[in-house]
Order: structure tokens, then sequence, then C-alpha cells
């Protein structure tokens, strides 16, 4: 099946739901500075600020940060179909938007300086977190050559 060979290219992030967002054409229409700041919410991995209506995301971020939670919902549904412990809304909102800004601003090739103004975290965990994303976009590459989809994996590279 080929999307157990993309889940198998991914182990930097949940590779159900990054294969379910390749599947479903969300990269497709992104530009390269969404798709890293989409693909942060799956690699930052600290407890969500509380924000009153979740955080306040423009629309160039809204609109991917909601492909996100669709895959995440598709799995845990799926997950609980087939008879799997889950909580689906501990699960959705597992995935954390607070970088994606800085993502965003750093992949448009702003400073680090820059892009640390912006940002609620500490520096060892913004450096962390694009060094994952880096690893998880070379992994979607892979993927992308697998499935044969070069179009995409020029994207990623």
């Amino acid at each position: 099946d080929v999307k157990g060979r993309v889940a198998c290219e991914v182990n930097t992030a949940d590779e159900l739901v990054v294969t379910e967002l390749m599947f479903s054409g969300a990269f497709n229409d992104l530009s390269v500075e969404q798709v890293a700041a989409m693909l942060s919410c799956l690699v930052f991995q600290e407890r969500r600020k509380e924000q009153e209506g979740g955080p306040q995301l423009k629309e160039a971020l809204a609109g991917p940060f909601r492909m996100v939670q669709e895959a995440a919902r598709l799995v845990a549904k799926t997950s609980v179909e087939a008879k799997l412990e889950i909580d689906q809304e501990e699960y959705v909102n597992g995935f954390n938007p607070d970088l994606m800004e800085a993502v965003f601003d750093w992949a448009s090739g702003k400073k680090f300086v820059e892009v640390m103004t912006k940002v609620d975290a500490f520096e060892g965990s913004v450096i962390r977190v694009i060094r994952r994303l880096e690893e998880l976009i070379r992994q979607l590459s892979s993927a992308s050559f697998v499935i044969g989809n070069h179009e995409l994996k020029a994207k990623f590279d």
C-alpha cells in the first residue's frame, strides 16, 4: 500500500497525520514557507499556551493549521473505529501552532534574532524545533520520491 510506504519514511512526527496531509493534497497549493510553518505543528512538542479561542494566526497560516486539525481528526476517528483507546480532542489539540508564525518568518529569510521577538519560547526550544523540522522535511522529500511525486519532492528539497 502506497500510504504505508509513505508512513514508513516518516519517524520525526506523527506519521499517520503526515501521510493523511500528503495524500489529501494539503501541501500542493501552499508556499514552501507555509509548508514549513504547517509542519512545525507536528514537531513542536511543548504544551500549548492557554489562549482564549486558540492562537491568533494570520489567514496564510490559519488555513494550513486547520488542515492539520482535520487530518488529526480523521486519524483519531479512524483509531476509535478500530477500537483503539484515544481521546479524540486531546489528540487533535496535541498539535501546537505556537511557533507557526516564527517558522514562517524564518523560512522567509528573516534573521533568527528577529524571529525570536515574536516567540514566547526558549531559544533552545526553537532551535530544536527547526532541527526536527529539517529532518521531517528530508523524510517527506524521500517519501515523495518513493511514491513518484517529483513536484512535491522538489518543494521539500
